[in-house]
């Protein structure tokens, strides 16, 4: 996928096992105006994504066939241009440092703000704009 038209919102994948987290996820991104698609496994987030890159994709770390950090060295080839978020339990250092060594764009920590989340997303999706 091309650079981002600045008039349109980007694409989000969400990779995120926990059925309630995926749903508000999406519901909230949703009303925002962003166009996303959720799924439960990296194996369906591959899929998609073999189909359509999407401009950004958001990973929880524990997913219910493998690691996001697994899943986002997988998809490298895939769809070497999106912009990818990793979400890991709060003090997961181990995880952190690991996902710092594949490339992983942003790490947000659990707990955290839907905004946070948010602010997240619009940053990559500017940085995406410029770049």
């Amino acid at each position: 996928m091309g650079k981002a038209n600045r008039n349109t919102k980007p694409k989000i994948l969400l990779v995120e096992s926990n059925d309630l987290l995926r749903n508000v996820f999406r519901d909230v991104f949703e009303k925002f105006g962003y166009y996303i698609v959720a799924v439960d496994t990296a194996k369906a987030g591959s899929q998609i994504l073999g189909d359509d890159c999407h401009d950004i994709v958001i990973s929880d770390f524990d997913l219910k066939d493998t690691t996001g950090e697994e899943f986002f060295e997988s998809l490298k080839s895939v769809c070497s241009d999106k912009t990818t978020v990793l979400m890991v339990d709060y003090g997961d250092i181990d995880n952190i440092s690991e996902a710092k060594k594949h490339g992983i764009h942003y790490i947000i920590e659990k707990p955290f703000l839907i905004r946070e989340l948010l602010q997240i997303v619009g940053e990559a999706f500017q940085n995406r704009m410029i770049a």
